[in-house]
């Protein structure tokens, strides 16, 4: 018997998705046609139409994002609000702290943990004015074992991991944006699965403290919205209050975002991911890259540049080099975990712990040095494009609630390079991303080329 859609969950457009902008909502709010505290009533009734089925939210936090928004009202009547997302209902991903909502990483050993702190990026948005809705679902400790949410096209499927909650709540018009991490591919295949615009950025260009943290070289904070308008408003604005991790210089660019710019030149990538793609979803990227081709884009792949080639024969290892920097660097604090109650710890993620123990310090010194050597083949062919295009997945979302394959997004985690996925295809009426891959702190440029390519492959 055929499944049938819950409430406020349906057939995926991607022409007319469910997705909500609030950019385009902030002009009616400093013109007073519409009100903060409106915009979020309109994102609960979506959230009470089909939560029950799509199940993002940890925690609500419905009666003080009311206060919040009632005071954001209030600043624009004033004229005075605080930042771009004053107002912006939001919601963050209970891998990230919060000082009045419970941050559980949805792990028994957590369960009523409350933080006296604010993540960085959290306290930053409460600063700004932005609403915080509550605590969105996470797979366990951001490790492998599924989540309880579902894909808000089709609840039989998975929204992807870990960022499920967020990405599943963005894609039903939930709200327009919201935080995710990002270790292996926790923005960018949740995003592909939902039909989010999701952004991880150059690595260390937005402030992680305050976040959980299972692999510190590879860890980014991710930023999903409704549209990339909004996903660059929301990234630069952490950026600017604050900065990027301890060390790093942050996110470049301005406040606003981007022009939309055509990129001249596109290197296109099959990546270690091809061969586990579908033909449905091959056919729909190569007919997506043809348009872009039509529209006066030069397509390079690897049979048109021994660079390309050996970048593309030297990535397609990703799948090990990612599992020996990721598994290693876990073991603090994923072994504190399981000697203080392994039954706690589902068992995908003490497997991966497991696995890390029987890594060795000279096989991550090795795979560290030859994470070099890829950054230093990535820095130099970024250089002769405007921007790399491959997949976000390699199809859909699948039936159940397996998190789906990662293999798309390992590269750009060990490289540290910007991504973002774009939700311009279709397969299977469900949501496929294109993700665009460019120079480290060349965000801003990347986001004016994924305008670009959005209006041309969505017109």
């Amino acid at each position: 018997m055929a499944v049938q859609p819950a409430p406020g969950v349906g057939q995926y457009d991607v022409n007319n998705p469910k997705l909500r902008s609030f950019h385009d909502a902030r002009e009616k709010f400093l013109s007073g046609d519409d009100t903060p505290r409106d915009y979020l009533e309109r994102c609960i009734a979506v959230i009470e139409e089909c939560n029950d089925d799509v199940k993002a939210w940890a925690y609500r936090n419905t009666d003080r994002a009311r206060e919040m928004a009632d005071a954001s009202t209030k600043r624009y009547a004033e004229g005075k609000p605080l930042s771009l997302v004053d107002g912006m209902p939001i919601g963050i991903k209970d891998l990230i702290e919060t000082c009045d909502m419970p941050t559980e990483y949805n792990c028994e050993l957590f369960k009523g943990n409350q933080p006296i702190r604010d993540a960085a990026s959290v306290y930053f948005l409460r600063q700004g004015g932005a609403v915080l809705l509550g605590k969105t679902v996470t797979v366990t400790l951001g490790g492998g074992d599924p989540s309880m949410s579902r894909n808000p096209y089709d609840t039989t499927r998975t929204p992807g991991g870990s960022s499920s909650g967020t990405c599943a709540a963005v894609g039903a018009g939930m709200m327009p944006g919201g935080l995710g991490t990002h270790a292996r591919g926790s923005t960018i295949r949740p995003a592909s699965f939902c039909g989010n615009y999701g952004l991880k950025a150059t690595f260390g260009a937005l402030n992680r403290q305050g976040g959980f943290s299972a692999a510190e070289t590879m860890d980014h904070l991710g930023i999903l919205a409704g549209s990339i308008e909004d996903m660059w408003i929301m990234a630069r604005y952490i950026s600017e209050t604050a900065g990027g991790d301890p060390g790093h210089p942050g996110l470049y660019g301005s406040r606003t975002p981007p022009p939309a710019k055509k990129p001249e030149r596109l290197i296109v990538l099959e990546t270690a991911g091809w061969n586990e793609t579908d033909d449905a979803s091959k056919a729909a990227f190569n007919d997506a890259i043809g348009k872009l081709s039509d529209a006066g884009c030069e397509i390079y792949t690897r049979k048109d540049d021994p660079a390309i080639e050996a970048y593309e024969a030297e990535t397609a290892h990703s799948p090990e080099l990612w599992r020996q920097l990721y598994r290693f660097e876990m073991r603090f604090p994923m072994y504190q975990y399981l000697d203080y109650d392994a039954d706690k710890i589902p068992p995908r993620l003490k497997a991966g712990i497991q696995e890390g123990a029987g890594l060795t310090q000279a096989e991550y010194r090795s795979a560290l040095s030859r994470r070099v050597y890829w950054r230093q083949m990535h820095n130099e062919l970024a250089r002769r494009c405007d921007a790399m295009v491959t997949l976000s997945s390699p199809g859909p979302g699948p039936v159940g609630i397996d998190q789906g394959s990662a293999i798309y997004n390992e590269a750009s985690s060990i490289i540290g390079m910007p991504a973002i996925s774009l939700p311009v295809m279709t397969v299977e009426d469900m949501p496929l991303g294109m993700q665009i891959k460019g120079r480290v702190h060349g965000d801003e440029a990347l986001t004016a080329a994924g305008r670009w390519i959005s209006q041309e492959l969505l017109q």
